[in-house]
């Protein structure tokens, strides 16, 4: 699948961990999230449900939804916590309410690298050796998110400037590398000073929406040369 970089993501791996319990019984449930107790605003954060001794149970809450397979996901809009009540019949055939609370955390910002450099404000400009250039790897790093995660680039343009910002040349490229072919145009471009990198597409194992566009700026500077 492919979409055009935005900002971010559904998690897939959790670890877990009790999250915040209030009940006046031992806890008999279990919500499996992740390590910090974080569900991301706006997206599906799904979680697993144990109950000891595989005993009866219903849950709800306010942003709490269930999938045509049955799994559970936890989707908060608004607020800092949103909470999932679980209501357990026990063998005695009273029933227990179990209030598991979760902190809400806004979806994380995006940033591009080129061989792993990069910077958060958008308006910075890298400085990389020419040399470097060639066959460079272009990724994706969510800022600050708590989960693990894979995002591949699949493709994306490059617009080379001059000094005044005016585009002498743009590349599209597929797959996540500056190829040897525009790396020669780039290179042998006198006038080129300036490499911006956007219109990402990608693929991931977290489902994201569309949002603004990151950019990388690069400055051409040459290649130190050993003596």
């Amino acid at each position: 699948m492919k979409k055009l970089f935005a900002l971010l993501l559904l998690p897939l791996s959790f670890y877990a961990q009790n999250d915040s319990i209030h009940t006046v019984k031992p806890n008999l449930s279990l919500i499996s999230l992740n390590h910090l107790n974080v569900v991301y605003r706006g997206i599906y954060n799904p979680i697993s449900l144990a109950v000891k001794d595989s005993k009866p149970f219903k849950i709800k809450g306010d942003a709490l939804t269930q999938d045509e397979n049955g799994l559970y996901n936890i989707k908060p809009k608004f607020g800092n916590t949103t909470k999932v009540l679980v209501e357990i019949e026990t063998s005695d055939s009273t029933n227990v309410y179990e209030e598991h609370t979760f902190k809400i955390k806004d979806l994380p910002s995006a940033v591009l690298l080129v061989n792993q450099k990069g910077c958060i404000n958008s308006d910075c400009t890298l400085e990389i050796p020419n040399k470097e250039l060639l066959n460079a790897e272009i990724t994706i790093k969510l800022i600050d998110f708590l989960i693990d995660y894979n995002i591949t680039v699949t493709s994306f343009r490059i617009y080379l400037t001059n000094e005044n910002g005016d585009t002498l040349a743009s590349f599209d490229l597929q797959g996540n590398k500056i190829s040897k072919e525009i790396y020669d145009e780039i290179n042998n471009n006198n006038k080129g000073t300036l490499i911006i990198i956007h219109k990402i597409t990608f693929t991931s194992n977290l489902n994201l929406s569309i949002a603004k566009t990151p950019i990388i700026k690069i400055r051409k500077i040459a290649s130190k040369i050993k003596i």
